[in-house]
């Protein structure tokens, strides 16, 4: 496997060369999964990190990644901005070399995801919107629709209940576009029972 090559530009806390080129070479095997190199430009300018112990970077990979933010201890920490070759783009908090906390998640198709992340996954609550007007509100786990939530489709219908691998699953309330609602009760992504349908007042 080929090397990976960096363009990288470190603001802040100049350092020795040695610095950050094993910064580097972390970043070259976290985002490529491939040795990675560093480039003859780098450059240290001054700048005002926001803590005595970060520094802020900016690292174009070869392969099309790019990260601009802060980093801590030779790894990604604190709040930066990492795009994808395929067009993802990432903003939000990092912490030891991984996506976590909070941020905004965007893909090429259109789709976007706002809130919490742990591992570099989607965990614990969030909003994931579709191009078409879907919309998904509630509990993540591991990349997956887990807990209590609300999916709301494009002609208005909603579903308000229990989710599990990211499907129906347990007690729910379907409500209908012409404002109907009904009782249901969900086992992985199939409907097992459902009551009468009942019109608001």
């Amino acid at each position: 496997m080929r090397n990976a090559v960096f363009a990288m530009v470190a603001i802040g806390r100049g350092g020795p060369r040695s610095r950050f080129g094993a910064l580097a070479m972390a970043l070259g095997f976290a985002l490529a999964g491939a040795p990675a190199t560093v480039a003859d430009d780098i450059e240290a300018e001054p700048s005002t990190p926001k803590s005595s112990d970060d520094t802020v970077v900016l690292v174009i990979l070869n392969g099309g990644f790019r990260y601009e933010g802060t980093v801590r201890d030779e790894k990604i920490h604190g709040e930066g901005k990492l795009t994808f070759p395929d067009g993802r783009i990432y903003e939000g908090e990092f912490a030891d070399g991984q996506i976590e906390g909070e941020g905004i998640y965007t893909y090429p198709d259109g789709r976007s995801y706002v809130g919490a992340f742990r591992n570099g996954m989607r965990n614990g609550y969030g909003i994931l919107e579709f191009p078409n007007g879907e919309i998904y509100e509630g509990q993540w786990l591991d990349d997956k629709k887990n807990g209590q939530g609300i999916l709301i489709w494009p002609d208005g219908e909603k579903y308000v209940g229990g989710f599990r691998d990211g499907k129906m699953d347990g007690k729910g309330t379907y409500t209908y576009s012409n404002g109907r609602v009904r009782e249901e009760i969900w086992s992985g992504g199939e409907l097992v029972r459902s009551g009468a349908v009942s019109t608001p007042r």
